[in-house]
């Protein structure tokens, strides 16, 4: 009986060697490389050194991705290196704060000085752990040989990647599988690891479902102090997941875990992928070689690593484009980058209107946040809005009633500036809620200033 079994196993493995995996269901192994456009020239990180005092000739200053997760506070990580992957890392303190000379945003056609921003740098040697999860593509279209050299690039990743870092290896075509747990030991890690190219693949395309399974693998084994992060690769377009981009949107911002998303070849949905990471936080590529795999995977790595990040509070809502001047002794180098922090609907989130205590006139310097309103609002029919007006727990009258009363008309004031700018009142609410709805302690002047606020959420019209 046993001799029987590892016959059949042996012709059945013996079938599959011939037939390949490529076609199963349906999908076409790929075909040769894409040809790139003309003018791409990646640059890929491959070592960190520290900043000269002159910008090196090829130097340039890369935007890679923009986090707007937090709607008060929009995170920029730059990347300065040269055409030859080195990365400038600036270890003097005092310098480091003086390297950002110039941050700006346009918003349409007005360009917003950023007066108020801090800057810190990541790097190899912080003493933090990153939790990464790899989310390799095995559908069909990769066909054989480049899945191996994936697969290689991965090895290569392994072995590179610092000993107290964690990694986890996923693999997905219209199914899903944890190659290999989360886990720190590199020996551990190649011993799972599988360089077999299709074999037991060669399906469909889940992207979502490959990239949502390794979020919760991550939720369920990184440390609480980690810093996770999920690396999805693929080739082709989703046509597999039970999951929606929005399930794994929602998934990913809950969970705290940014979507770093590596789209490959020609034919592809670009936008798809890097909607999938602009959203969670993650940063985006797109390459053409298969033969950039090696040095890719350890371009994303090096990029998690290290890197210049700026912060700033938005001074408005939409499209905007951020634009930073970078100051390397007498040389400036230029770095821009767009992101859209449109409220979500449903979302609660501030409105920068101004009002002296205990009035309920808009003071002028409110007219840009009601411009910008007005502005999504008229750009997105669909949509409502809801004012909400809060005080804090000051009451030097004696009216019991007094701060619910205030709110109530300072919520109706930016409702009258709505309208007068062009916005139907119907789709528009005003409620005051006075001091019952505090975000902080009303013993400290700090908190009292919290609490005093207008938010706005918008909702779909009636």
């Amino acid at each position: 009986m046993v001799r029987t079994v590892h016959i059949l196993l042996s012709v059945c493995l013996a079938v599959l060697t011939v037939a390949g995996c490529s076609s199963f269901m349906g999908e076409p192994a790929a075909k040769a490389d894409a040809t790139p456009p003309p003018g791409y020239n990646p640059i890929f990180l491959k070592q960190v050194v520290p900043m000269p005092p002159t910008a090196p000739p090829k130097a340039t200053a890369q935007i890679t991705g923009i986090d707007t997760r937090n709607s008060q506070k929009v995170v920029v990580t730059l990347h300065v290196a040269d055409s030859l992957g080195t990365y400038f890392s600036q270890t003097d303190p005092s310098s480091l704060k003086k390297l950002i000379c110039k941050v700006t945003e346009k918003i349409g056609n007005e360009e917003i000085p950023i007066q108020k921003f801090t800057i810190r740098q990541r790097t190899e040697s912080d003493p933090v752990q990153y939790a990464i999860a790899l989310v390799m593509d095995n559908s069909g279209s990769m066909g054989d040989p480049r899945a191996r050299t994936v697969q290689d690039a991965a090895e290569i990743l392994i072995k590179k990647k610092q000993q107290t870092d964690a990694l986890a290896l996923v693999r997905y075509d219209h199914k899903v599988q944890i190659e290999a747990p989360l886990q720190e030991s590199s020996e551990s890690l190649l011993s799972l690891h599988r360089k077999n190219g299709l074999f037991g693949f060669g399906g469909g395309t889940a992207i979502l479902d490959g990239t949502g399974e390794a979020i919760a693998h991550l939720n369920s084994f990184a440390s609480p102090s980690a810093i996770k992060a999920v690396v999805v690769f693929t080739d082709g377009q989703e046509n597999s997941s039970k999951a929606t981009q929005t399930d794994v949107i929602k998934q990913a911002l809950k969970s705290n875990t940014p979507v770093y998303a590596v789209d490959f070849g020609a034919g592809v949905n670009e936008g798809y992928m890097e909607g999938l990471a602009r959203a969670t936080g993650g940063y985006y590529w797109h390459i053409y070689r298969t033969s950039e795999f090696p040095d890719l995977f350890e371009d994303i790595y090096r990029r998690l690593r290290n890197g210049y990040v700026i912060e700033f509070t938005p001074t408005t809502y939409g499209n905007h484009t951020v634009n930073i001047t970078l100051c390397w002794g007498s040389d400036t180098l230029q770095a821009s980058g767009t992101y859209n922090n449109t409220p979500d609907l449903g979302t609660v989130v501030l409105l920068d209107v101004y009002f002296d205590t205990g009035k309920s006139v808009l003071k002028p310097e409110s007219r840009r946040a009601i411009a910008n309103v007005a502005g999504i609002m008229k750009a997105l029919p669909e949509v409502a809005i809801e004012l909400r007006g809060h005080t804090d727990s000051t009451n030097n009258t004696k009216d019991s009633q007094f701060n619910l009363k205030l709110s109530q008309q300072r919520a109706e004031a930016v409702k009258d500036a709505l309208v007068k700018s062009g916005i139907e009142a119907g789709r528009i609410t005003a409620k005051g809620f006075g001091d019952t709805m505090p975000v902080s302690s009303n013993a400290t002047e700090e908190g009292r200033a919290r609490n005093r606020r207008t938010e706005f959420v918008f909702l779909k019209a009636p």
